[in-house]
């Protein structure tokens, strides 16, 4: 059970202040703050919310019943079955609650030529906070239809919408990074030149996306993309 001493810990690994893992976990600060000071007894549920939100933040325990310990994943790589859920595992990570504390978000082109020779290019990510990264690669984001564009779409708003100077892109192609360790993909990205992501169009001439396609998704009642190039008063945006 979580007790005062590795709450603490805890936090000092993710850099967050009890405020914020108050306001990720649901409870009021009064009551993280007594039960980090070993005030009270919480309730059950009061503890429950604080390790969910730690859990969701890489926060792991251990113990034996002699020693406990507190660990943080630095990297983590998330996969999915369909593209529904990566989109939902992105916009998570996005959200104040993910305790990321993020620095910089990074948009790139990543490709997959499968065991019967097809060509397949992705769209993935790359989330830095301060004490963690998050790297969506192998969560298979496309663009090659109007609903999986409406995904990643999606994705470019909430970004775009919340950390507007954080925002960046890989202008030339990165090779296969789903295949690496997470480490070394992570490595991959971060020493490839990137440049600052002020126009969604600039991503998307990176696989080829031209006029017809845009007015494609356009055409779609309540696409993400319509909001898109309107918030980032993109050049795609109709004069």
């Amino acid at each position: 059970m979580l007790v005062p001493n590795m709450l603490k810990a805890a936090r000092a690994l993710l850099g967050v202040r009890q405020s914020e893992l108050a306001k990720a976990a649901g409870i009021s600060l009064a009551t993280l703050n007594n039960f980090e000071r070993g005030i009270g007894d919480p309730r059950a549920s009061t503890i429950a919310a604080i390790e969910r939100s730690l859990a969701r933040g890489g926060i792991s325990f251990t113990g034996d019943g002699e020693f406990e310990g507190v660990t943080l994943c630095k990297i983590q790589r998330p996969s999915a079955f369909d593209t529904y859920t990566a989109s939902r595992q992105v916009l998570e990570a996005l959200e104040r609650a993910s305790l990321l504390n993020i620095q910089s978000i990074v948009f790139y082109r990543n490709s997959e030529t499968t065991t019967s020779y097809e060509h397949h290019q992705y769209v993935s990510l790359m989330i830095q906070g301060v004490t963690r990264t998050v790297i969506f690669d192998q969560v298979r984001l496309s663009l090659e239809s109007v609903s999986h564009a409406a995904e990643v779409s999606g994705i470019l708003l909430a970004a775009v919408s919340m950390y507007p100077n954080a925002l960046y892109y890989l202008p030339e192609f990165v090779s296969d990074t789903l295949r690496l360790p997470p480490p070394q993909a992570v490595e991959m990205v971060v020493e490839t030149h990137k440049e600052k992501l002020n126009d969604p169009a600039d991503f998307f001439d990176l696989f080829g996306i031209g006029a017809e396609t845009y007015a494609r998704w356009l055409m779609v009642p309540d696409h993400p993309f319509q909001q898109l190039i309107i918030t980032s008063q993109s050049r795609i945006l109709p004069r």
